[in-house]
């Protein structure tokens, strides 16, 4: 864990944290296995570190697939570690109840109701953005009686629009990506954190209320980087209510 790249903007009732490469991986997606016994201790020594119980955690599987809509939100209540929960946004109200989910380039998203005391733990990837998750997380907070301007929102690091480049983007058409798919010489550049940022604020979140962690994984040597050459190692966020 790096002090100076965890979140400073929540309050204490909330616990939440992001691990670094000097942690280890948090989950070797080489081995296939989500409950490989190296991976389950770097995860306990991280959740340690963070003041949460691993085991009193929901662990977030992310799967990839042609029947997938890439904004599945799912409420959890009690902790489920092993095989973990496979949703693309947890939700939860009840505290003591961690949410863990490993990540590289794509965003882990942390969605906190200061006044309702209401948590979720989004991932926030290419796929998730053009199904605008985003959106439909914060209005899942407002379904459950929140009111968007009492939500805080910080997003953790991740790949930024200089290294996040497509040959091709089937939503460059869509009014909603013009200023965050830019076409340049080498490809069209995506800059999802600024794409979900304002997302959020078309939600109603106020502005000043959403956190975006300065990081770029893709340039950072203490993150794991899809786009820098690690394709099996994932850094971790950890988010619990007190």
């Amino acid at each position: 864990m790096i002090a100076a790249d965890q979140p400073a903007v929540f309050p204490e009732a909330l616990r939440v944290a992001v691990s670094s490469r000097q942690d280890g991986t948090m989950l070797s997606r080489s081995k296939q296995s989500f409950a490989d016994k190296a991976d389950v201790s770097r995860r306990r020594q991280f959740c340690d570190r963070a003041g949460v119980a691993y085991d009193d955690c929901v662990y977030q599987i992310i799967s990839y697939g042609e029947d997938m809509t890439y904004d599945s939100i799912v409420e959890v209540g009690t902790p489920h570690i092993d095989p973990g929960v496979e949703a693309d946004v947890l939700y939860t109200e009840q505290p003591g109840v961690g949410l863990f989910l490993p990540t590289a380039d794509c965003i882990a998203t942390v969605l906190y109701d200061t006044k309702r005391h209401a948590l979720a733990l989004a991932h926030l990837g290419r796929h998730a953005s053009v199904a605008k998750t985003m959106t439909r997380a914060v209005e899942r907070f407002v379904d459950k009686g929140s009111d968007a301007a009492d939500i805080l929102i910080w997003m953790a690091p991740s790949v930024g629009p200089e290294d996040y480049v497509m040959d091709y983007f089937d939503s460059t058409d869509d009014p909603d990506w013009r200023t965050f798919a830019v076409a340049r010489d080498d490809g069209i550049h995506l800059d999802l954190a600024g794409y979900n940022r304002q997302l959020a604020i078309n939600a109603g979140v106020v502005p000043t209320n959403v956190h975006t962690s300065p990081v770029t994984t893709a340039r950072s040597d203490d993150y794991y980087s899809h786009s820098h050459g690690d394709s099996d190692g994932r850094f971790a966020v950890v988010a619990m209510m007190r």
